[in-house]
């Protein structure tokens, strides 16, 4: 018995070490996901990279809080996709569904895809199934945006107390993944990448020195990019100083 629960925790320490070092199998062909109201369909490359082995590949939809929605399906939500080849997964609204949704902002979802490999053949033999998350965007009518908007621009900084906080009059989540007096240097505190709600604000623990007056603010972009804006900061605020975006 002894034995067999040392075999399960070196077992339990080989998956963590694995699942944290080693890139998933079954890849997504991008990093995020738009989805404009009037798309009732967008489809999805899924690559399988191991040159080797077939996996399945088993794929659905969460909420904001992770909870499978019926919102949005994926379909087919189980496939097999043959070694070193690639397939499709659609994600389809569900008429009605959507509807229901905010129709001044964005909502976030969820898009995640599993990768099983086949059944090992010997029974002492670790299985293990990796995972992929993407951030999923539903966008209604009142508010798709061309390629050329920059929204994000809108977004400023508040001074509190020596910290910041995010302030987001935009109806698009905005996800912040560089804050530093210039480019080379992050703010103490802030450690990585935050996402502002719509029509929010969100307080961090990242902190401005009083005497700075500029702040590099990065976001992602709809296509995954990084676009870095030059910010003027004041005794109290943050705000884009016009001319001052570099990709």
């Amino acid at each position: 018995m002894k034995n067999s629960r040392t075999g399960s925790v070196i077992a339990f320490a080989l998956a963590a070490a694995w699942s944290q070092g080693s890139p998933a199998a079954v890849n997504v062909d991008r990093t995020r996901i738009i989805m404009d109201a009037p798309q009732k369909t967008v489809a999805i490359t899924l690559n399988n990279d191991d040159k080797t082995t077939p996996f399945l590949a088993q794929s659905w939809v969460t909420d904001a809080d992770g909870v499978r929605t019926d919102a949005l399906m994926a379909l087919p939500p189980l496939q097999r996709i043959d070694a070193g080849q690639k397939s499709q997964v659609r994600i389809t609204q569900v008429r009605g569904l959507t509807d229901r949704l905010p129709q001044d902002r964005e909502t976030l979802f969820w898009f995640n895809v599993r990768g099983v490999p086949p059944k090992p053949g010997e029974d002492n033999v670790l299985q293990l199934a990796m995972q992929s998350q993407l951030k999923l965007f539903y966008r209604p009518k009142a508010i798709i945006r061309s390629s050329s908007d920059q929204p994000e621009r809108k977004l400023t900084a508040e001074r509190n107390a020596g910290h910041l906080i995010l302030r987001n009059p935009t109806p698009y989540y905005i996800t912040v993944a560089w804050l530093g007096a210039d480019r080379s240097h992050r703010l103490s505190g802030f450690s990585e990448g935050v996402m502002v709600p719509p029509l929010g604000s969100l307080p961090l623990k990242a902190i401005l020195p009083a005497e700075t007056r500029t702040l590099w603010v990065g976001y992602i972009d709809d296509y995954g990019g990084l676009q870095m804006n030059r910010y003027a900061c004041d005794a109290l605020n943050c705000a884009i100083k016009e001319g001052g975006a570099k990709s």
